[in-house]
């Protein structure tokens, strides 16, 4: 032992420097692949999962995002659809017509006489349903009713109007109406297709 310390001491100091630089850079060296390049690896392991982590939420947040926009769409086309049906329903109802018909008249005082549904008449995509209509009251009281059937939801169209027979009742002037009251029906798919049958049930062939 004591040989090999006298040995080292009989060294150059520039060698001995050398030597102990050259220890200590092996011991870097090798601490830095023994420990520290795995700890690099670890944590850029951990940065990819974390990125993958990252991205996955911002993929629900983005689906999350539009899954509330497309029920936001889908409640607004409820709506309009809801509103469309009002104003162009499948079927006809005339029951429900002429329940219409009959509150407005009687907020009106005017009377009903007649209500005489006629032939269903086909278009492109909607169907146009006539009835003929007599009516009693005054010119104001018709007037009246005519304004608030045209602001129901259901489309109803008034024309051909013909007031005559003005007899006086209970002090006021009563006229005798005849008019056609026309509303419209949106055609079910199994009745699309094809040309505009026109006016069911009335058609002739010529000779």
């Amino acid at each position: 032992m004591e040989k090999f310390l006298a040995q080292i001491q009989k060294i150059p100091l520039a060698q001995k420097v050398a030597f102990l630089i050259f220890v200590i850079a092996g011991l870097v060296v090798g601490h830095y692949f023994l420990i520290y390049s795995g700890q690099v690896k670890q944590i850029k392991k951990l940065d990819r999962q974390i990125k993958k982590l990252d991205d996955e939420r911002q993929e629900k947040q983005e689906i999350a995002a539009n899954l509330n926009t497309f029920m936001k769409m889908v409640d607004f086309l409820q709506q309009k659809l809801a509103e469309k049906n009002k104003n162009l329903p499948e079927d006809a109802n005339m029951d429900q017509l002429l329940k219409i018909l009959n509150e407005l008249s009687v907020k009106s005082d005017v009377r009903i006489v007649k209500f005489v549904p006629q032939a269903e008449v086909r278009r492109n995509f909607y169907a146009e349903i006539p009835v003929v209509m007599e009516l009693e009251g005054n010119y104001h009281e018709v007037l009246t009713f005519f304004d608030a059937i045209g602001m129901q939801d259901r489309i109803i169209n008034i024309s051909n109007i013909k007031m005559t027979d003005p007899k006086l009742v209970n002090g006021k002037i009563v006229l005798k109406v005849v008019c056609q009251a026309k509303t419209f029906r949106m055609l079910k798919e199994s009745e699309l297709g094809g040309k505009p049958a026109g006016k069911r049930g009335r058609g002739r062939r010529r000779k």
